[in-house]
């Protein structure tokens, strides 16, 4: 299992990446944004390893 500073690095570019931007932006829940970011090659993370990241990074947006 990696740790939290590389799950969130590989959210960081999952959730930036340009080609997925606008079906990210009308994904309606956390399973379906999870669902699309699995189509990227890189992207590797379990669910749980997603939901810990996207947890921690609205935990540093506040």
């Amino acid at each position: 299992m990696m740790d939290i500073e590389e799950i969130k690095h590989m959210l960081f570019h999952a959730l930036t990446e340009e080609s997925l931007e606008a079906r990210l932006d009308e994904a309606k829940s956390q399973q379906e944004v999870y669902g699309i970011l699995q189509e990227l090659p890189y992207f590797t993370l379990s669910l749980e390893e997603f939901q810990q990241g996207i947890e921690a990074m609205q935990n540093e947006a506040e």
